[in-house]
């Protein structure tokens, strides 16, 4: 059965004759909240945006907050002429999704599908006041069912682990050798099983690394690339194919984690 919901969004980036600002905004939606939780309207280290095909390196955020039973998702991609002059910027297009509709069946790449859509159907970037977007989506498998091909056992093993002793840790996972849209779908899966499924701890992600690793407001950062972590400043470094054991939890929790993660490893792809 074909469901569907209309969410508020909005999209930030160049502007003719202003410069970088908020480009359209739709209603129910307050830019400057999303600003404030993460201290910029991009927040990924533009550096990262700026190689590879225009059209294809992109990042993505996931940005929980408990608090308001909703979750920020952004799109972040360049795209040319956006000025006066044609030049090339960074766009971000940011949506506001109720937990409820995530916990109800909603995917990230139900989301994903309906911002590239509405690119389709407006190719020239709107400009001003844009209506609430429609996501449209039928149950299927989730995010879930690519994790166990992005990140071995042991290495979620070990975030578990991490998580459920101290909810405050952050993460930067190396992602030697993947694309953008696998970090994308390993993005969407951690955050759905660490947050949607389990309620373990809220998680707030971006794809790329972020424009600063001391202050970021991130709790779990993806990267193709080893990031230079300066020491004590509250960051684990591991990579998609760590080993870890689950040392540390009370006998109950383990089991439960433990169920957790061989039941996601047992799932068909």
């Amino acid at each position: 059965m074909m469901k569907s919901i209309a969410v508020p969004h909005f999209i930030y980036g160049p502007v003719p004759k202003k410069g970088y600002s908020k480009r359209a905004v739709s209603p129910d939606i307050y830019p400057e909240e999303y600003e404030h939780l993460l201290g910029s309207y991009i927040p990924v280290d533009p550096t990262y945006l700026r190689t590879g095909d225009v059209s294809n390196h992109e990042a993505r955020i996931i940005a929980s907050v408990p608090q308001n039973d909703c979750i920020y998702f952004s799109r972040i991609f360049r795209r040319p002429r956006l000025d006066e002059k044609g030049r090339t910027g960074i766009l971000t297009h940011t949506v506001l999704l109720p937990r409820k509709e995530l916990e109800n069946g909603l995917s990230y790449n139900d989301v994903e599908e309906a911002l590239k859509n509405f690119e389709v159907m407006n190719p020239e970037i709107k400009i001003g006041n844009m209506p609430l977007l429609e996501i449209s989506w039928e149950k299927q498998a989730s995010e879930l069912m690519k994790m166990k091909s992005l990140i071995s056992k042991d290495s979620l093993t070990r975030l578990a682990e991490g998580f459920t002793k101290e909810p405050n840790l952050k993460y930067a996972v190396t992602c030697k050798g993947m694309e953008p849209p696998q970090r994308m779908e390993l993005g969407y899966a951690l955050s759905r099983f660490f947050d949607i499924e389990l309620k373990l701890v809220p998680i707030s992600l971006i794809t790329e690394p972020p424009l600063t690793i001391a202050n970021s407001p991130f709790n779990l950062v993806l990267s193709h690339m080893k990031m230079p972590i300066p020491p004590r400043i509250g960051w684990n470094v591991i990579s998609t194919h760590a080993g870890s054991e689950l040392s540390g939890m009370s006998a109950s929790s383990k089991e439960v984690m433990k169920k957790a993660i061989d039941d996601l490893f047992s799932l068909r792809q």
